[in-house]
Parts: C-alpha cells; sequence; structure tokens
C-alpha cells in the first residue's frame, strides 16, 4: 500500500521514511528511541486531511490510515507545508508548537522524539 496521498507535498518524504523503515536495523533503531505508535495528521492547502500511522513501537512501518485517524500515543496535527518544512529541517518543532501551527495530542516526550527519527532516517548526504 502506498503511504503517497495526491495532493500533498509531504508525500515523496513520507515514502522516503517508508523506505528508510524497510531497513531493519534503521526501523529497530527508531523503535528503541522512540517506541510509540505516531499519527500524523496533515491539512493540506485544498484543506483536505490525511493521516499516517507511524508504527515505531512493534514494526517500524509507516502506514497511510483509512478513514479517520486510530488511536497513537501521540497524535501530530499541522499544516502539509510545516510538516514539509520540518522533515527537510527548515523549521523546528517546538517553534511550530509555540505557534501553534504544531498541535500535539498525547504523549509530548514522544513527540520530541520524532525529530532525531527524521535525521536518522534522512536520505540525503550529510555535508
Amino acid at each position: 500500500m502506498s503511504v503517497e496521498a495526491e495532493g500533498f507535498q509531504a508525500s515523496p518524504l513520507l515514502k522516503e521514511l517508508a523506505d528508510g523503515l524497510q531497513d531493519k536495523s534503521a526501523a529497530e533503531k527508531a523503535i528503541k528511541a522512540v517506541n510509540a505508535i505516531i499519527i500524523i495528521t496533515l491539512k493540506n492547502k485544498e484543506g483536505k486531511d490525511e493521516s499516517w500511522v507511524l508504527d515505531l513501537k512493534k514494526d517500524g512501518t509507516i502506514k497511510k490510515a483509512d478513514g479517520p485517524p486510530p488511536k497513537g500515543d501521540v497524535q501530530l496535527l499541522l499544516k502539509d507545508v510545516d510538516f514539509v518544512k520540518l522533515a527537510n529541517g527548515k523549521a523546528n518543532g517546538q517553534k511550530l508548537f509555540m505557534n501553534g501551527k504544531l498541535k500535539v495530542k498525547g504523549n509530548m516526550m514522544k513527540a520530541t522524539a520524532i525529530e532525531s527519527v527524521f535525521k536518522q532516517l534522512d536520505p540525503r548526504p550529510k555535508l
């Protein structure tokens, strides 16, 4: 099943994340670091919502949610464009949160671990 969603700029990033998690040792590292089910709910510029389930508790996978977002340890709600900035390291999760651009439901500490997962799974060369 594809993690990509039409009309979402985050699609290629989520695909990269899914591809990165194919590497069992990377997935195990992410599970150890986060140990949570993270629901990422994005709203695109057309106002459409889409959710993804990032399982960093058991499977080390990311899947697009069918229908309403399921229960997880933490849910991140933000705009598609802000997620892209966050994943690319162009935005700081704390600043987005303080400015009301990132809403977090559930375990706040688990939410902070996500940035490190993106850095770990980033396929781009480190400069």
